[in-house]
């Protein structure tokens, strides 16, 4: 892990002008966050995140929309980041009456032992050592620093599904997952393979919002994980990333994260190269986001 020194000396003058350039549109959140004493204050807040994910409690980071953060039982399972503080109110509501019910938990276990001499044990923490990214002063660097600081302890990644998509799973594979299904996939992943590359085409706002025309942070997370060397893992139950052999290799930096970016063209909100790079990640096979036009009979043409 990198001290505060090493992880400040990444930022040369050339990362922070490319950082300014190519988040251009950042701006609309923090207007003047170019300017060197703010920009200072970011980079010493994605240090703090640094810290806190490459120490987390389960060695893991969920992935997957900004909603995640606020539906509780994701948060109260695997916590928050909050390096910085928490980010929304409605997860600090979440945070804190977890954080009530452990205390209340550690509490009366103590109490159920008259012999216990010792003093109460203190509750698992939900914040600092979480799963969940939910922080203050959030920035495009804070993001990719996620990324980095998880990926630097070779920790795993989760895809955290939102309500709606966990529906969509459901209605679209439920009825495939039995027994039978989930030994065969332990032995060939293609079944399920493509049961998620359909899921995926039929999703693809998870990626990319077509509304506003911008690629969404989860695609930005992809991206670093596979310019680090991480590959995905299929499951009828969830889908997940963990390091390849060759990525241990990979020291994951800034500059690596927004070269990756860069070739993808992210910074111009190019749909097609950011979903063909996905796909050859995800499926090695770039048209993989992509539905097949309909062929259209001879017959069908005539009149």
């Amino acid at each position: 892990m990198l001290s505060h020194d090493q992880f400040i000396r990444q930022f040369t003058d050339g990362l922070k002008r490319d950082y300014r350039r190519h988040n251009a549109w950042y701006a609309r959140f923090v207007e003047d966050w170019t300017q060197e004493d703010i920009l200072t204050k970011l980079i010493n807040a994605a240090y703090k995140l640094y810290t806190a994910t490459a120490t987390n409690a389960l060695q893991l980071t969920l992935l997957g929309g900004t909603e995640i953060r606020t539906e509780s039982p994701l948060v109260r399972a695997f916590g928050v980041t909050a390096a910085n503080g928490i980010q929304d109110e409605a997860t600090r509501k979440i945070v804190r009456a977890e954080f009530l019910r452990r205390d209340f938990e550690a509490k009366s276990n103590y109490l159920k032992n008259p012999h216990c001499t010792n003093r109460p044990q203190k509750p698992r923490r939900v914040t600092k050592i979480g799963s969940i990214l939910s922080e203050k002063c959030w920035s495009p660097i804070l993001n990719d620093t996620l990324i980095i600081g998880a990926t630097t302890a070779g920790q795993h990644f989760k895809l955290a599904l939102t309500e709606e998509e966990r529906d969509d799973w459901e209605r679209t594979h439920g009825m495939k997952v039995n027994r039978v299904a989930v030994l065969r996939s332990n032995f060939d992943k293609n079944e399920c393979k493509d049961a998620w590359k359909e899921f995926f085409r039929a999703n693809v706002h998870m990626f990319f919002d077509d509304e506003k025309r911008n690629p969404r942070v989860f695609a930005r997370e992809l991206i670093g994980l596979c310019a680090f060397g991480y590959q995905p893992e299929f499951t009828w139950h969830q889908l997940g990333f963990s390091r390849s052999k060759a990525g241990k290799s990979i020291t994951p930096t800034f500059r690596k994260y927004l070269d990756a970016l860069v070739d993808v063209n992210f910074q111009r909100n190019d749909r097609q190269v950011i979903l063909e790079k996905l796909g050859e990640f995800l499926f090695n096979d770039r048209r993989a986001l992509f539905y097949a036009p309909r062929m259209v009979a001879a017959r069908d043409l005539v009149g």
